[in-house]
């Protein structure tokens, strides 16, 4: 699923009017970006149009709201997505992803547009999915398809959403899906003039005080298995209130304990209370979301998440497992 047919996304654009645009819980830097590309899209074809998502905008990315152009559930935006003509729906592999959202569509005949990287999970309920596997984001299908439509098309605020997507979601073109485009869409964005420099220190050179107290935390309750290859965490809600933290702090825990010294995958387990939230990281040697789908989730080769229905313990244990007996019994001649 390496092309995407941007024709038929352009002639589906250009017979409706009234569009919301939507993303995951929990968004990250290439959905907002994606999304804020979008929406200028859309503004300049003079479409009445709003970005609607679950969730708040992470405060390290507050840059690209500055306008205040995400919007979260109210009834007015109930009202928008239930009067709209078409949804545009970006970086979701799972309906149920979209959280309250999804609710809402699912109580609407509204046309929907799925633009995404991930692999579609039984979870899909979109009209129409338009999917890139060998993408590094988001943002760089909506660059192609709008390089497509003309050498014009993209301005200085849409590149600017598309560069925060690239670029978070190549790990600062360091992880293994950074390919020769995500390097000319970068090239793209200097000359145009977007502060590169500014993005980076935005997003990654911001972090709160409680987020360094909770990783500090972390760090000190590490577990490894497997010779060292399986990192392993467990976080909850007491931990983050300690610290006067925020559901944010966490991010990117898991890809930071990748980068230990002889880890190839790193595991992150959130107890919710009668559900855990499992987020999978490699560096390349192990393919962990076929450990993330036995576990009800899904995702890329290297970068994958669950959330699962249990109490911590049995969870736990069950992950733990799986990961084991993957690694152990791992032939990397017959691995696919």
């Amino acid at each position: 699923m390496g092309k995407v047919n941007y024709s038929k996304i352009e002639q589906i654009i250009s017979e409706n009017e009234k569009i919301f645009i939507s993303t995951h819980i929990n968004p990250d830097g290439d959905s907002l970006g994606s999304a804020f590309a979008m929406y200028h899209y859309l503004k300049k074809l003079g479409k009445d149009c709003r970005i609607i998502n679950h969730s708040e905008v992470p405060l390290v990315y507050s840059f690209l709201n500055e306008k205040e152009i995400f919007n979260e559930i109210s009834d007015e935006n109930i009202a928008f997505i239930k009067n709209a003509d078409l949804g545009i729906i970006l970086d979701i592999g799972d309906f149920y992803r979209l959280g309250e959202v999804a609710n809402i569509i699912e109580s609407t005949t509204v046309e929907t547009i799925n633009i995404d990287h991930h692999p579609l999970t039984e979870n899909d309920f979109f009209t129409h999915n338009f999917i890139n596997l060998d993408a590094s984001s988001v943002g760089e299908i909506l660059y192609s398809y709008f390089s497509s439509l003309g050498s014009d098309i993209i301005d200085k605020e849409m590149m600017l959403g598309i560069y925060s997507a690239v670029l978070t979601d190549t790990g600062s073109f360091r992880f293994s899906n950074t390919n020769q485009l995500s390097h000319e869409i970068a090239v793209d964005a200097i000359k145009m003039g977007i502060n590169i420099s500014e993005i980076y220190q935005n997003i990654y050179e911001n972090s709160s005080v409680s987020r360094i107290k909770l990783l500090g935390n972390v760090i000190q309750k590490l577990n490894f298995d497997c010779n060292g290859e399986l990192l392993w965490f467990s976080l909850n809600n007491d931990m983050v209130k300690e610290v006067d933290g925020t559901n944010q702090d966490f991010d990117g825990f898991t890809d930071f304990f990748r980068g230990i010294q002889g880890v190839e995958i790193a595991l992150m387990l959130y107890d919710l209370k009668g559900k855990v939230r499992l987020s999978f990281r490699s560096k390349g040697k192990y393919k962990v979301n076929n450990v993330a789908k036995k576990m009800g989730g899904g995702g890329h080769p290297f970068a994958a998440a669950a959330l699962v229905d249990g109490e911590f313990s049995d969870v736990k244990s069950t992950v733990l497992g799986l990961l084991s007996t993957y690694i152990n019994n791992y032939d990397e001649d017959t691995s696919s």
